[in-house]
């Protein structure tokens, strides 16, 4: 029987959990972290015991319940790159400007993340996750998970990311810079990072043309000519492998529309088989309100 990882050895899904959580405990901040970290991954309900024994060394049973598996295909750098291209020059042409003084960003997911307990660890259940994201300095955020609303507290110019340049050299250093020390490593971060903004962020459109420019600079980042989305969707994947997980940014493979995440082992580790899902997420509805609590 092997204990369930700790410290550097946990897969990048779980310390994008932890981090997520330990934010949402300090959501009444005055001064909350930069909203790529506030909201990284749309897992900041975990329940603190969850958390808590995810990095106590147990007894690793095998009798946990099978967890759902992806397959593991090859990757191709030099399609990845054909395809950011492609999602950078649509940016502008998909993308309609909208005026956001005084409005939401409304984001609802369905997702599903890997738990660890003391009797081992399985993905959870599917569940509804809904986010709004002011999209001006001073307004509220919220978030509502399991049924349990949480204030996200006032967000700042920066935090709207006002300040992001829309050059992708300038905007890879600052994710790079203001990312240093979390993670594994420098490029898993600046992916990560990339993808949260994706996910629950609306920018300008040369932004966001510059984000894909900017992720086709990552050494490491590929094309998966096939995924699916915690709805079953399935679409093209842009992604790469950090420590023996990879993370999927999964896209319509005709239009291009964002369509969620997915994190898989694609090698054996101590905690599971190559091909075990550790994450998975689906955007199901995404729009811009008026009011806070708002869903159209």
């Amino acid at each position: 029987m092997t204990a369930p990882p700790t410290g550097p050895d946990l897969p990048e899904a779980r310390l994008r959990a932890r981090r997520a959580h330990l934010m949402a405990e300090i959501h009444g901040s005055p001064k909350p972290a930069r909203r790529w970290m506030l909201v990284a991954a749309p897992a900041a309900c975990l329940l603190a015991a969850v958390i808590a024994a995810a990095v106590i060394a147990a007894p690793w049973i095998d009798s946990v319940k099978p967890n759902p598996t992806a397959q593991v295909l090859p990757g191709d750098r030099a399609a990845a790159l054909v395809f950011l291209d492609r999602l950078a020059a649509a940016a502008g042409v998909t993308q309609p400007s909208t005026p956001t003084e005084g409005r939401y960003l409304y984001v609802k997911s369905r997702i599903a993340y890997m738990e660890f307990t003391d009797d081992g660890g399985e993905l959870d259940e599917l569940h509804d996750r809904e986010i709004w994201l002011p999209l001006f300095a001073g307004g509220r955020g919220r978030l509502k998970e399991a049924e349990r609303p949480s204030d996200l507290g006032v967000f700042t110019a920066e935090q709207v990311h006002a300040d992001l340049p829309d050059d992708p050299d300038e905007l890879l250093a600052k994710i790079y810079a203001e990312s240093a020390g979390k993670g594994h490593s420098r490029d898993g971060q600046a992916f990560t990072v990339i993808g949260d903004l994706l996910s629950e962020a609306m920018l300008p459109a040369r932004t966001t043309a510059a984000l894909y420019q900017a992720a086709a600079k990552i050494p490491g980042v590929e094309l998966i000519a096939d995924a699916e989305d915690a709805a079953g969707r399935h679409g093209v994947a842009v992604a790469r492998v950090e420590q023996g997980e990879r993370r999927e940014w999964i896209f319509d493979r005709e239009s291009g529309e964002y369509l969620g995440e997915r994190s898989y082992l694609v090698e054996d580790q101590p905690y599971g088989k190559a091909g075990m899902i550790t994450a998975t997420t689906a955007v199901t509805a995404r729009a811009v309100v008026g009011n806070l609590g708002d869903r159209h």
